[in-house]
C-alpha cells in the first residue's frame, strides 16, 4: 500500500503529501527500535520517554515518513506535523489492516472490575455452539484456544488492528475485548467498530491518570458514544449496563444503540433467588422474551458471589444481544469454570481454604471479602478470614489506605505485604497502606512468600485465606525485573 493511498482511505486531510515523498509503506511502527526500510515512525509521547527524541535515529534507519504532534527539533520534508498522534495513528492502522473490525462482530467491556470474567463467559458460551471467536484481554489474547504472541501486554493502535486483522483473516465471527479507561483515553480504540458495549461497574481507579472520577467517567463513557444506531452485521447494536451502579444509565444516555439494564431490583435482566457457597450458587433471571413478555430462567454457575451475578447478567445480556439462545446460555454457563486469578480455590491440607483472586482495587477486595464472609455465614462456619495483600508500585497511590480500611473491617486477620512494588521501596507502599487502618488485627511481611506461609501457618479447619492482588500473574516486579511468583502455587506448596 503507498502512503497516499492510506491517506486517502483514512480520510486523513491534516497531510498534504508532496508527490515526490510517497512510498510503498512497509509497516507502521510507534517503536524506534523496530524502524526499518519504507517504515511510517509515529513519534509518540509515552509516559517514560517521547518518541520525538528519536526522530532523527528514525529517518537514518530508513523511515519515510514520520508523524508528530510534537516538536522533533529537526526539519525534514518527511516530518509530518498533525493534531493528534495517537488518533492519527488509530486511524491510519485501521486503514493499512483494511478497517478489520468491520469485518466481525465486535463486543467491547468496559469499567473497574469484572471485565476479565464477563468476556471471558461471553467467550466460552460463544466457543461451546461452536462459533470462531477472538479474545483480547487480561489474561491473553486468542483465536480460539490458540494463543497470539503479542509484542506489548496491552496493544497500541497498530498492534491491536493488526491482531483483528490476524482474527478477520481467520474468519472469526465475534471479537470480545476488554477495553480499558488506557485504552480509551490514549486512543487505542479509536475507530473500532463495536457493536455491543457493556458497562460493568465504576469506582475509583486509575485516579493516578485520569485526575479524578469524573475524567475517568468521561473517559469509559467514550465507548458507548461510539456506537451507532443501526448495525451492519445482523445485529442490533446494543449499550448494556448495570443499573446497580451509580454511574450505569449516565454511561449509555448519550448512546444511539439499543439501552439494555441489568442488575439486581432493576433492569431487563432482573436476578433474584440467590443460593451460594463456596462451590458455586444458583438464581433466576428475569429475562425478555420476544420483546415484551418476561420469562425466567435458571442459572447454575461454579463461580460464586454476588459480584458474579453482576457479571453473568452481563454476560447474559450481550449473549441475548448476539442471538444466543437462552437455553444455550443456561447450558454453557454452568459448564464455565471460574478465570485464571477469579476466586480460585485452593483446598489446603488442614481443612481451610485459600482463594487466589486478582482483586487490587478498594470495590473488588471488598466484593470479594463480603462474599467470603456471606459463604462463612450462611455454612454456619465459625471460621476466621485471613487476608494477605499489598498494593502495587508506581500506581494509583489514594487507593493504599482504602483498601488498607477495607482489608482489617472485613477480616479477623490481615497480613500486610508487597504486590508488584515495581520502582517503589515495599516498605513505603506498606506504609501508605497502614495509613487507612485504626485497628490492630494485622501485621506486616514485606516478603510476600513468607507472607503467604504464615497465613497458612495461622489457619485451620473451616478459615478461609483470601490471597489477593496478583490473581492470575506468575511474576513479582520488583526494579524493572520480574521474578518468578504464583500466589496459587505457593499456596499449594504450604498447604500440603
Amino acid at each position: 500500500m503507498k502512503f497516499s493511498e492510506m491517506l486517502t482511505i483514512a480520510e486523513n486531510e491534516m497531510i498534504n503529501l508532496e508527490e515526490s515523498f510517497d512510498f510503498n509503506i512497509n509497516k507502521l511502527t510507534a517503536g524506534s527500535s523496530d524502524v526499518g526500510q519504507n517504515d511510517i515512525f509515529f513519534a509518540i509521547k509515552g509516559f517514560v520517554t517521547d518518541g520525538n527524541k528519536y526522530v532523527k535515529d528514525a529517518l537514518n534507519k530508513g523511515a519515510k515518513a514520520v508523524i508528530t504532534d510534537g516538536d522533533p527539533g529537526i526539519i525534514d520534508g518527511r516530518i509530518h506535523k498533525v493534531a493528534d498522534a495517537r488518533k492519527t495513528m488509530a486511524q491510519m492502522s485501521n486503514a493499512y489492516y483494511g478497517f478489520p473490525s468491520a469485518k466481525m462482530k465486535m463486543v467491547g467491556v468496559t469499567g473497574t472490575n469484572g471485565k476479565t470474567t464477563v468476556t471471558s463467559m461471553i467467550n466460552f458460551v460463544l466457543q461451546s455452539l461452536g462459533k470462531k471467536t477472538g479474545l483480547i484481554g487480561t489474561n491473553g489474547n486468542y483465536i480460539n484456544k490458540r494463543f497470539l504472541k503479542t509484542e506489548h501486554t496491552t496493544p497500541d493502535a497498530i498492534e491491536l488492528n493488526r491482531i483483528l486483522k490476524e482474527m478477520a483473516d481467520e474468519s472469526v465471527e465475534v471479537a470480545v475485548m476488554e477495553v480499558s479507561s488506557h485504552s480509551l483515553a490514549l486512543c487505542r480504540v479509536y475507530g473500532i467498530e463495536f457493536d455491543i458495549a457493556v458497562f460493568t461497574n465504576l469506582t475509583p481507579e486509575h485516579l493516578d491518570f485520569h485526575g479524578n472520577m469524573d475524567s475517568y467517567f468521561d473517559t469509559k463513557k467514550m465507548l458507548f458514544d461510539s456506537l451507532k444506531r443501526i448495525g451492519a452485521k445482523g445485529i442490533q447494536p446494543a449499550a448494556i449496563y448495570n443499573c446497580n451502579d451509580e454511574y450505569g444509565s449516565r454511561i449509555v444516555s448519550g448512546s444511539e444503540a439499543e439501552r439494555i439494564a441489568y442488575g439486581f431490583g432493576c433492569g431487563t435482566f432482573t436476578a433474584k433467588k440467590i443460593n451460594m457457597d463456596i462451590d458455586g450458587m444458583s438464581f433466576e433471571v428475569l429475562v425478555p422474551r420476544n420483546g415484551e413478555d418476561i420469562e425466567s430462567i435458571k442459572i447454575k454457575t461454579k463461580l460464586t458471589g454476588k459480584f458474579n451475578v453482576s457479571n453473568i447478567l452481563a454476560a447474559v445480556a450481550a449473549l441475548h444481544s448476539l442471538q444466543v439462545s437462552y437455553k444455550d446460555i443456561v447450558k454453557y454457563i454452568a459448564e464455565f469454570d471460574s478465570v485464571d486469578g477469579r476466586f480460585n480455590r485452593v483446598k489446603l491440607n488442614n481443612g481451610a481454604d485459600a482463594i487466589i483472586d486478582y482483586s487490587h482495587t478498594p470495590d473488588s477486595l471488598l466484593n470479594v471479602l463480603t462474599t467470603i464472609r456471606e459463604i462463612l455465614d450462611e455454612s454456619g462456619s465459625k471460621g476466621k478470614i485471613i487476608t494477605v495483600f499489598g498494593c502495587g508500585g508506581n500506581r494509583d497511590k489514594a487507593k493504599r489506605p482504602m483498601m488498607g480500611n477495607i482489608a482489617v473491617s472485613n477480616s479477623n486477620e490481615v497480613i500486610i505485604t508487597s504486590d508488584n512494588p515495581r520502582d517503589e521501596e515495599p516498605m513505603s507502599i506498606i506504609e501508605e497502606i497502614k495509613a487507612g487502618i485504626s485497628s490492630d488485627n494485622y501485621s506486616i511481611e514485606e516478603n510476600r512468600v513468607l507472607a503467604i506461609k504464615k497465613a497458612i501457618e495461622k489457619s485451620g479447619k473451616g478459615d478461609i485465606i483470601l490471597i489477593a492482588g496478583k490473581g492470575h500473574e506468575t511474576y513479582q516486579e520488583i526494579k524493572g525485573v520480574k521474578h518468578h511468583l504464583s500466589d496459587r502455587e505457593l499456596a499449594e506448596k504450604y498447604g500440603k
